[in-house]
């Protein structure tokens, strides 16, 4: 099971989180979706459940949104501590109104939080045009850490809405090799 931790400012996040859970469940997880500004126990106690967890934050400010990081703070003590997320397939998705905007540096972030809690990290693979030229639109940023997208007054572009999907698609088969490499 996939868990998909998000923030969400302007909508471009919850978007990106749909498209990503379709796409997983598509590929045949099951996918939860937590509002981090919505925590209840079960939502702590599905995290810990969860095969694989999506980490999704908008870039403010060179950084994950003020709002997500109240989350990774909470994790600082149990969750840490215990060890309760060791192992567990980890990834992340971004969004900001510029092409590049700082996105990477709320990515890096968000991939060394995955890193103290032992996770192990998957990134994007889609390689987009220039050097695929079938690929248009498709991770604009050429950012390959993780999910990075485009957001603005309009929404996700069509390109970042399918680099999500793809994203999701990515996940889900990278969860489903974990787990039956580790059973």
């Amino acid at each position: 099971m996939i868990a998909i931790a998000y923030f969400s400012g302007s909508g471009a996040i919850a978007r990106s989180t749909t498209l990503i859970a379709d796409a997983a469940q598509q590929a045949g997880q099951e996918v939860a979706m937590i509002d981090v500004m919505e925590m209840t126990a079960e939502d702590w106690a599905t995290l810990e459940r969860a095969d694989a967890i999506l980490f999704g934050t908008p870039t403010y400010m060179g950084g994950p949104a003020a709002g997500f990081k109240a989350f990774m703070d909470a994790t600082g003590d149990d969750i840490w501590l215990d060890r309760k997320w060791r192992d567990k397939i980890a990834a992340a998705f971004t969004a900001g109104v510029n092409t590049a905007g700082d996105k990477l540096a709320a990515l890096q972030s968000l991939n060394v939080f995955a890193m103290q809690h032992g996770m192990i990290w998957v990134g994007q693979e889609v390689i987009g045009a220039p050097v695929f030229k079938e690929n248009e639109g498709l991770n604009l940023s050429g950012t390959f850490l993780g999910l990075a997208v485009n957001a603005n007054t309009k929404g996700l572009t069509e390109g970042c809405e399918a680099s999500a999907a793809l994203f999701g698609k990515r996940l889900a088969e990278a969860t489903t090799r974990w787990m039956v490499r580790n059973t």
